[in-house]
């Protein structure tokens, strides 16, 4: 990682993963469904690419699936947003504290099995 990087923790390629995301509107209603293209993903965020706009500090729900493991409506924030190709790309943050404690800790064990996932498929390429 070089000197400017702002990543605190390792990220991987996560185009194995299944994403969708939706939007928390008014009230913390979710919206509606919209498929997303992960680019990178780390147990504490993931980047991704989506032809949807939004702003950064947008709430969302993501859904992650891979072949081994799913996870539902994780909280995110949208912290970083910039035009790609048609498309927007985007840094996203997982908000585990907007849940309760124990669903937290559940999701986290899973986004930890993600991370080694991900990592293992990298080095055995």
């Amino acid at each position: 990682m070089s000197a400017s990087e702002r990543r605190f923790r390792q990220r991987y390629d996560a185009s194995p993963l299944k994403l969708e995301v939706r939007k928390i509107g008014l009230f913390g209603r979710a919206g509606k469904r919209h498929q997303a293209i992960a680019r990178d993903f780390s147990i504490g965020g993931v980047s991704i690419i989506s032809p949807i706009k939004m702003k950064p500090g947008k709430r969302l729900l993501v859904s992650i699936t891979s072949d081994d493991h799913s996870l539902q409506a994780i909280p995110a924030t949208v912290l970083r947003a910039e035009p790609n190709d048609g498309d927007y790309l985007y840094a996203l943050k997982f908000a585990m504290g907007q849940i309760p404690e124990a669903a937290s800790r559940g999701a986290y064990t899973v986004l930890q099995r993600l991370e080694v996932t991900l990592r293992d498929t990298v080095a055995t390429v």
